[in-house]
């Protein structure tokens, strides 16, 4: 559950898509960037979900 702030760049990109799409656009982060990638997110039409990670 760790991640680049450099993959950050990967949800701007989308957000470039977001009015061409017909479909749902979900991305679940790293825990250490959802707070970045809800941000960079704000106005478009992309969700931001949570990883998780379980043990069994």
């Amino acid at each position: 559950m760790t991640g680049l702030a450099s993959s950050l760049a990967e949800i701007e990109a989308l957000k470039g898509i977001t009015g061409t799409t017909a479909c749902d656009i979900v991305v679940c982060p790293p825990f250490a960037l959802i707070e970045r990638a809800v941000e960079r997110t704000e106005g478009a039409r992309i969700v931001i979900g949570a990883q998780d990670c379980l043990n069994s």
